[in-house]
């Protein structure tokens, strides 16, 4: 899995995400993993991959601007916060 992305739609977005939500299902629902350990596993998964293909200065510098936006409220939504 080390291939570099090229270009993505949004189709392959939405996919993505059906898949990755159905993953953290199995986990939650049908395995009994508490949430906070799907997410260390999803995350930990994400950050190896990231180092793997960009290394680990450029993943380090994605995982700084993803939570820059998230304080800035990126994730907001009604309700959430």
């Amino acid at each position: 899995m080390t291939h570099k992305i090229q270009s993505q739609t949004d189709e392959q977005k939405a996919l993505c995400d059906r898949l990755i939500t159905g993953a953290a299902h199995m986990m939650v629902d049908d395995a009994g993993v508490p949430v906070p350990l799907m997410l260390d596993r999803i995350l930990t998964f994400a950050a190896a991959q990231s180092c793997a293909n960009e290394g680990k200065a450029r993943t380090a510098a994605a995982f700084r601007d993803l939570a820059a936006r998230i304080e800035a409220g990126a994730l907001d939504r009604k309700g959430l916060q």
